[in-house]
């Protein structure tokens, strides 16, 4: 498919984090834009007045930079066609909605929220679709003067025509038809006098020259709706691409309770950008080949709308932390180490400000640490001993490891000779400990797995001596006869 002039848009709103479905519509927009040589607009849909909030605009914004995604026009940007944020355009909405009225493909409905409830519950009980009643649809001038001098409220709804069809050729889903007397006589306008996001989007879509809207599969249903707005205008009408919907494991929409479900909450966790990239990429798209890993400029050479698919994806985090292991191996550990220092930071393992002495702990934690770090929550998990005391024992390392007199004898043998050692790295600790596993005639077991759990008071780690030379002779010392006193009061 070859298209020419594409301008597409992403008009998150700013009423909570970058949902990771959200984030995935702004990936594919950015990839048909991109790589068909067009525009990305960015344009916030801030006319939820109440929940709409700078601050989670400047997040939204903040999340998308991240990612890598760019656009080229924009609240932060300008451009031809602005202004891009919707709470600015409501000259232009109530405008267009002059005309509806004055055509009389728009109407005012006076209808009360009781009167609302009362007649959804008719169609219910009628097992009927819950359309409006069309109460107020045919109301004549005189109706309306009456009600607008007895100060009664209302709502401005878009006359939907009869007995018509509304088609589309939906460039990922084909042909898709709609029949009019299956929707409703919507709301464009509500009491409060803010336009909703249907008439807001085919306004701004067609105002701002957009020829491609790229969205999730829940939006079909409202994608009738604006194509008839657009008509009624006659203004154009955008080609539409609807995505593949992300559920969770148990294949409902991905939600809280799968876990992490906004980008913030995935930086926060410790996964790489080109990581959730790669995985959002998959999230919608085959290469057609067998090729795993992506960078988001390859990404962008390779994709094409028609390795885009229709089948909802299935949220894995096992998968994308696939991804992550691969990317943080790749990625300059230089990168990886300012990551983790950022990181210690916010777990409080260091200072606000880390100093020079733990960023260069951090440093040297992350080298020992190697293909384990798979996230930077793999850094608290397995090496917050350097940074901490260590006040508890894994609790099935106790049972397996600490075994009363036999491991204090060890662990005494192995105190005394440290105590005597002059270079604490790796090569003469590791004779150490073969000598003593050849004086006291014991299994390396005996020794390496209580030493670990002594030192760190976890089972599992980087390397041993890699581990105790980076926490140095007196640490070292100070933890194992910690352990000792420990096993001897808990009588293990």
């Amino acid at each position: 498919m070859e298209l020419k002039n594409v301008r597409t848009r992403f008009a998150p709103s700013p009423t909570g984090m970058l949902h990771f479905g959200n984030a995935n519509t702004a990936l594919f927009n950015w990839l048909t834009a991109r790589r068909y040589g067009g525009t990305v607009v960015l344009r916030v849909e801030d006319t939820d007045t109440e929940r709409s909030t700078k601050e989670f605009e400047d997040k939204i914004i903040d999340d998308l930079r991240w990612l890598g995604i760019d656009w080229d026009e924009g609240p932060d940007r300008g451009g031809e066609f602005g202004p891009y944020r919707q709470s600015e355009r409501t000259d232009i909405y109530n405008e267009y909605v002059a005309r509806l009225l004055e055509s009389g493909k728009a109407f005012r409905c006076y209808c009360t929220k009781d009167e609302l409830d009362a007649h959804r519950d008719v169609c219910r009980k009628e097992k009927r679709a819950i359309v409006y009643s069309g109460k107020c649809r045919d109301l004549t001038p005189d109706d309306r003067a009456k009600l607008d001098a007895e100060g009664k409220p209302y709502t401005i709804r878009f006359r939907t025509p009869k007995d018509e069809r509304v088609a589309l050729d939906d460039l990922i889903r084909g042909r898709i038809e709609f029949d009019t007397n299956e929707l409703d006589d919507f709301i464009i306008i509500r009491s409060n006098g803010v336009p909703i996001f249907l008439l807001c989007n085919a306004i701004d879509d067609a105002l701002m020259k957009i020829t491609h809207v790229v969205r999730g599969e829940d939006h079909i249903s409202n994608t009738p709706k604006q194509v008839l707005i657009n008509r009624a205008l006659g203004l154009d009408v955008p080609a539409f691409l609807h995505t593949p919907i992300i559920l969770g494991p148990d294949k409902s929409k991905l939600s809280k309770r799968h876990g992490a479900v906004s980008v913030y909450q995935f930086r926060e966790e410790g996964y790489l950008p080109e990581a959730v990239v790669n995985y959002l990429a998959f999230m919608g798209w085959n290469p057609k080949d067998e090729t795993e890993f992506f960078s988001l400029d390859e990404i962008r050479e390779k994709f094409t709308i028609e390795g885009m698919s229709k089948s909802p994806s299935i949220f894995d985090h096992n998968r994308l932390g696939y991804l992550n292991a691969h990317w943080m191996q790749q990625v300059d550990r230089g990168r990886v180490v300012e990551m983790c220092i950022g990181f210690a930071a916010r777990k409080g393992l260091t200072g606000a400000e880390p100093t020079a002495g733990e960023k260069e702990l951090v440093a040297e934690v992350v080298g020992i640490l190697g293909d384990r770090l798979k996230k930077l929550d793999d850094f608290e998990e397995y090496a917050d001993f350097f940074f901490k005391e260590v006040d508890t024992y894994a609790e099935k390392g106790v049972r397996k490891h600490f075994k009363g007199e036999d491991t204090i004898r060890v662990l005494e043998e192995l105190t005394k000779r440290l105590a005597d050692l002059d270079d604490f790295s790796h090569d003469p600790l590791e004779k150490v400990f073969y000598a003593i596993l050849d004086d006291l005639e014991i299994k390396g077991k005996q020794i390496i797995h209580p030493t670990r759990l002594a030192l760190s008071g976890k089972t599992v780690g980087p390397g041993l001596f890699e581990m105790m030379e980076v926490m140095g002779k007196e640490k070292c010392i100070a933890r194992l006869e910690q352990a000792i006193a420990w096993i001897r009061e808990n009588k293990t």
